[in-house]
């Protein structure tokens, strides 16, 4: 077996998780997909775009801060998780990354104190600063603090800033124009003495045709749905053709979307209890559980329950009057 690239043996030795109440350890075909990505190439990725997109309880942001957190630890610089309010941008994988540090301090203080910022103590004691997370910088001294941030869409005040790692959460729910801006305004950039490394991230589900633009451009771009069938015509990934792996025409961008329940607690029983949800509506089922993309706008009862009411009502005698008077 080939040794893990650097980001999953990094996940696996240190990524303490309060969670799972220790080290994570991949799932194969996780491990397979994030081998293939993360691969150094003359110490850079071969990719510059990864876009991560899972069915409703995949751990799609427990991987998120995995990777944030092993990216800080290997290569640094400015990094940032972003979503569509400061709420949202700032209670997902910027909270859980603290929240994973609080658990290191308990469970491995000597890890701990090497992983995090030496020079300001305070930061031993609350891990956040300000908005800040700052992790020891002892692999790339060169690049200055390493430093992850949240923010909410807000591209003007980001204009110029030198990104190492930009982390998109539920990047389906941007469908702003000024949101759009920042993806426009936070590029991975080209290989500079400051910033070596410099990618983007998007971990999310399905989004809602005419709405998610953005979202539906990459997927449209690198998965290449067939406008009939919907089934992917993207190009695959040599070595993982059996995994739902794709990459863009100018190899810049790879798409993991998945519409399997790859994970051991997606039972049959409870992938039924979540279809049987009568507060879920089947189109939405799909968008969540199946991770297929959605019109946003359908009748509110199914026309099978509709045609069910139907016969029901003339087996009891019920009279359509609205019809007979349209003769």
């Amino acid at each position: 077996l080939m040794a893990d690239c650097p980001m999953v043996a990094t996940i696996e030795s240190e990524c303490y998780t309060r969670d799972i109440g220790g080290l994570p350890k991949l799932f194969p075909h996780q491990k397979r997909i994030l081998n293939h990505m993360f691969k150094p190439v003359n110490g850079r990725f071969r990719y510059t775009t990864f876009v991560i997109s899972m069915i409703k309880k995949s751990g799609k942001t427990a991987l998120a801060t995995w990777l944030t957190y092993a990216f800080a630890r290997l290569y640094g610089g400015e990094m940032y998780s972003v979503a569509n309010d400061e709420r949202h941008a700032k209670r997902r994988m910027f909270s859980r990354l603290e929240e994973n540090l609080k658990y290191m301090k308990e469970k491995d203080p000597e890890l701990f104190n090497k992983v995090m910022d030496g020079e300001d103590k305070v930061r031993k004691e609350r891990i956040v600063y300000g908005e800040t997370i700052r992790f020891a910088n002892d692999n790339q001294p060169n690049m200055g603090p390493h430093d992850v941030n949240y923010l909410a869409v807000d591209y003007a005040g980001e204009a110029g800033a030198m990104n190492a790692l930009v982390v998109y959460d539920e990047i389906w729910g941007i469908t702003s124009e000024r949101a759009e801006r920042l993806w426009t305004e936070l590029p991975p950039l080209p290989a500079v003495t400051a910033c070596p490394v410099s990618i983007r991230l998007v971990t999310t589900y399905a989004g809602f045709y005419g709405e998610s633009d953005l979202l539906y451009g990459l997927y449209d771009r690198v998965v290449k749905p067939d406008p009939h069938t919907e089934e992917p015509q993207g190009n695959r990934v040599p070595g993982l053709e059996d995994l739902p792996v794709f990459v863009s025409d100018d190899g810049s961008t790879i798409v993991y979307w998945d519409h399997e329940p790859r994970m051991p607690w997606h039972t049959l029983e409870y992938l039924s209890q979540q279809k049987n949800d009568p507060t879920l509506r089947p189109s939405e089922y799909k968008r969540l559980w199946e991770n297929r993309w959605s019109t946003g706008s359908e009748a509110f009862l199914d026309m099978d329950v509709v045609r069910q009411a139907m016969d029901a009502g003339r087996e009891m005698g019920l009279v359509n009057n609205f019809a007979s008077l349209m003769k």
